[in-house]
């Protein structure tokens, strides 16, 4: 070998292990998957959802980031559909090597998500969706920000109770899925420790857009109120038709259609509308840590946020607290600490119970010129 090929040889050995050396060096993100209804007809949840993770995280970077290192967050679209939830978490978890994943909005998708987090050993903090389904299977790597369908229900028929008294016949109109039944059966069984009966039992499938015929027959069924287990799109039709076959019975609603799509779609016919949600500007004067963020949402994005902000707030801000908890960017660890986690949230003073879920008081809200009322401050209905 002569002296120029030794020199050669040599200088690219040395400049493989500089490359090696720095390549060792070079700072690694701390990834989180993130994903939801980004298009499709719950995107606006889904927008909610991105503004508020934007927002924690840009501040969390700017302050030094997470570990020593920034915050990266993969976004993925799952349409609010189950088939894709399982998609896009495979996805998050196999090719992009996130630490743990947030989402998604809709139940039918968190439960499918859950069971890929659950074989690839990943924690998941669900969105939005509130079937107990979720948090019911054993599944130690699904955390929850919503309080479950369960609660909800079981704080609205004790509210209607306080509120209503002599209201015992109830209508119920609901989206035949996870969703929607789990609503039904749920208050089905709270409603019998105060003698409450289901008169009537309708149901329609996702995306339908015509419900006059169960709305008629809800009608004539003599019912003292209806209950109706929808999400804003289809919600807002129902209002809407609800109005024009001129029925008048009072209306109490799922968290589905806690967000200003169901007043912007529904128009005047939303007006009257109870609804469960996990927050919201009426409901939160007295929470200093909702106050906050409300200011810097309406800072950065000129607007109020929504109960989809807030649950997506508060999940990514539990997303931070695991890993610093955990002190290093290891699965199991990070799902350790998010167990053991408690915070002042956006909705109260949260931390989860065994199975994965809030311990949070559930909100109560009526609809008013188009504005959201606390309605437990409400005085008793006769």
């Amino acid at each position: 070998m002569t002296s120029l090929k030794r020199n050669l040889r040599s200088t690219l050995l040395s400049g493989l292990m500089v490359a090696a050396i720095g390549g060792a060096a070079i700072a690694e993100p701390v990834k989180i998957g993130v994903f939801g209804p980004m298009t499709g007809d719950a995107a606006a949840m889904g927008q909610s959802l991105r503004e508020s993770v934007d927002l924690a995280v840009k501040e969390k970077n700017a302050a030094g980031g997470l570990l020593g290192e920034k915050i990266e967050i993969v976004y993925a679209d799952d349409s609010g559909k189950p088939e894709e939830a399982v998609n896009v978490a495979k996805r998050l978890i196999s090719r992009d090597e996130v630490l743990l994943t947030l989402g998604s909005i809709s139940s039918p998708a968190s439960l499918a998500a859950s069971q890929v987090s659950r074989q690839g050993e990943v924690p998941q903090i669900v969105i939005a969706g509130t079937a107990q389904k979720i948090t019911t299977l054993g599944n130690k790597w699904v955390f929850r920000s919503p309080v479950p369908d369960t609660k909800l229900v079981s704080d609205l028929v004790d509210f209607i109770h306080e509120k209503f008294p002599n209201y015992k016949k109830f209508a119920f109109l609901y989206v035949n899925d996870d969703f929607g039944r789990g609503g039904f059966e749920a208050f089905k069984k709270a409603g019998q420790k105060h003698g409450f009966e289901i008169v009537a039992e309708e149901r329609y499938t996702r995306g339908d857009i015509d419900f006059t015929s169960q709305l008629g027959r809800i009608k004539s069924a003599g019912a003292d109120a209806m209950i109706e287990w929808s999400r804003y799109t289809e919600g807002a039709l129902v209002a809407k038709q609800f109005a024009q076959i001129g029925m008048t019975i009072p209306r109490f609603a799922s968290d589905g259609v806690a967000t200003p799509k169901f007043v912007e779609l529904g128009g005047d016919a939303v007006n009257g509308v109870y609804f469960t949600t996990h927050f919201s500007l009426a409901t939160a004067a007295d929470i200093p840590a909702a106050q906050t963020f409300i200011e810097k949402y309406k800072a950065a994005y000129g607007r109020n946020p929504d109960s989809y902000a807030a649950e997506a707030y508060d999940a990514i801000t539990l997303a931070i607290l695991g890993v610093e908890k955990a002190g290093k960017a290891d699965r199991e660890a990070v799902r350790a600490a998010l167990a053991a986690s408690s915070f002042e949230s956006v909705r109260g003073p949260f931390k989860f119970d065994e199975k994965g879920d809030p311990l949070l008081t559930t909100h109560v809200v009526k609809l008013d010129g188009g504005k959201e009322t606390n309605a437990r401050a409400m005085a008793v209905q006769n």
